[in-house]
């Protein structure tokens, strides 16, 4: 078979120019096969439909993460296509090379004298624009929507509910998703995007880990993201918190603790001090962890501005030099006390005090505490499983032990469960084995070690000075037990520490997360 521009008819030009043509037409010859004229098909249906979604869209006024879906599959219809199309002309090329008969042949030339060969050209570049404006539109669309937060948190409706919901009722609910999780910049834009492929085929086969685990070990360096919006040079000084706490009596006693805290900072030239002594504008902190959780750290490293570095370990575990090596070693950061700064899982205890005090759950009920949180910290199979049971445990307790209040105060009854609902759909998700027991939460050190992973006793230097010095460093107690209100304080010591359930005085080291990770089993 002769390929196009052999002819020998005569007339034909000399050699040299015939010689050019074949050149300017080797590529084209090797266009016709199946599979380069499939990919070109592919592509052309689908910028078509990408114009027609647009335009439904645009004239309908509906928008949607489903509808953005399809944008993304036709996107992906473009990439094949246009990947086809090389790798048949590649075939192609060596098919003819080994002098096979080509799949489809066809000879074209272009005569801009003839009025048809002129409208065919003119029709090839007005479709070349428009299917360039649809890949635009569609690329844009198909961008537009992965930087949604509904697109990262609604879309896989099961793996990503306990994130979402609990970013809702975050105080970064204002914030986008990606503006923590990937921040500025392309190159962190196509890791995240890579990452995500392999994260959709763990939906779609159904092997994605439940809980999800954490924390993200390829997350983005809070420098470059959560300092986009926090300034550390200002987070200096003291800040008054109240914790409303009650117990589990009968009365359901308040119990509320006034705290001056010690944010510190750096102030000028100087290294700075209290909890945000962290913020690496003292020098650098460098810790090892044992465990993923980043709970268990028995090795820190500290060096100051002039250069001196002080090591501390954990005299009771110490880390072997096997260990030392095997372990990743991390700068500290933001993220490792303000872990969970947008998923956060609260405990049943803090939940139930924060609506008491609300007045969300009257303190009126007898043992509506101790109950409340007992019946959030079940085993249950399914939300709506629990969601029946903590109505029906709640409901019996008041009918069994107070037929009087069960019958007298239906409606601040009925009040306190539909609250008591509510938290548990909001902090616990037994579909994806999601509870507060999952996700430590490192700010403080009640319910999780917190800041008492590296401040305690055992972390020891070889000069024999240890992280943990005074519980002032951090806060002091202007107050306790509203009962007893105090109108004198030392703001160089502040008050000790009562523990409210037996009276007990705290001044030294105390490791509060033994008894309070327990959940409802502290009320046994």
């Amino acid at each position: 078979m002769v390929y196009p521009g052999n002819s020998s008819q005569k007339g034909r030009p000399g050699k040299s120019n015939r010689t050019g043509r074949l050149k300017r037409r080797r590529i084209s010859r090797y266009i016709y096969n199946w599979l380069t004229l499939s990919g070109l098909l592919i592509v052309s249906i689908s910028l078509f439909l990408i114009l027609i979604v647009f335009l439904l869209e645009f004239f309908s006024g509906l928008s949607s993460s489903y509808l953005g879906i399809v944008y993304l599959i036709l996107l992906t219809g473009i990439f094949l296509g246009m990947f086809m199309v090389p790798v048949g002309m590649l075939i192609e090329k060596r098919a003819q090379t080994r002098g096979a008969t080509s799949i489809i042949f066809s000879r074209w030339t272009i005569d801009f004298s003839k009025k048809a060969h002129r409208n065919i050209v003119i029709t090839f570049i007005l479709s070349s624009i428009l299917i360039a404006l649809c890949g635009g539109v569609g690329t844009y669309k198909a961008y537009h929507l992965t930087e949604k937060t509904d697109f990262c948190g609604s879309l896989c409706h099961v793996v990503m509910k306990p994130e979402w919901t609990t970013y809702q009722n975050s105080a970064h609910a204002r914030v986008k998703c990606v503006e923590c999780h990937i921040g500025p910049g392309a190159g962190w834009y196509i890791r995240s995007k890579a990452s995500g492929i392999r994260q959709v085929l763990a939906v779609m086969k159904n092997s994605f880990p439940r809980p999800i685990p954490t924390p993200i070990t390829n997350l983005r360096p809070a420098q470059d993201t959560c300092e986009e919006c926090h300034w550390p040079g200002r987070f200096i000084g003291y800040r008054e918190t109240i914790k409303n706490y009650y117990l589990a009596d009968e009365k359901n006693t308040p119990h509320n603790l006034r705290l001056l805290m010690n944010i510190g900072g750096q102030r000028g030239a100087s290294l700075g001090g209290g909890i945000h002594y962290h913020m690496l504008m003292a020098g650098r902190i460098e810790y090892i962890a044992r465990d993923d959780n980043r709970q268990e750290i028995p090795f820190v490293r500290i060096t100051r501005k002039d250069g001196s570095k002080e090591e501390f370990n954990n005299n009771e575990l110490p880390l072997t030099k096997e260990e030392k090596s095997q372990f990743q070693t991390r700068v500290l950061d933001c993220m490792d006390c303000h872990n969970r700064p947008a998923h956060q899982f609260n405990t049943p205890g803090d939940t139930v005090n924060t609506a008491m005090a609300s007045g969300e759950i009257s303190t009126a009920l007898p043992f509506i505490k101790r109950e409340a949180v007992r019946s959030l910290d079940g085993e249950y199979a399914s939300t709506d499983e629990a969601i029946t049971a903590i109505a029906s445990q709640l409901r019996e307790f008041y009918k069994k032990n107070y037929p009087a209040i069960f019958s007298r105060e239906e409606v601040m009854l009925s009040r306190a469960i539909d609250k008591v609902q509510n938290i548990y759909r909001n902090n616990i998700f037994p579909e994806m084995k999601v509870s507060w027991h999952n996700y430590p939460n490192n700010l403080g050190h009640r319910e999780w070690p917190g800041c008492f992973r590296c401040h305690n006793d055992s972390m020891v230097s070889e000069n024999g000075n240890k992280l943990f010095r005074d519980c002032n460093t951090c806060h002091l107690i202007l107050t306790q037990d509203a009962n007893q209100p105090v109108t004198e304080v030392d703001f160089n010591k502040g008050l000790s520490f009562t523990h409210p359930a037996d009276g007990e005085t705290f001044d030294e080291f105390v490791n509060c997360n033994e008894c309070h990770s327990l959940g409802s089993e502290i009320y046994e």
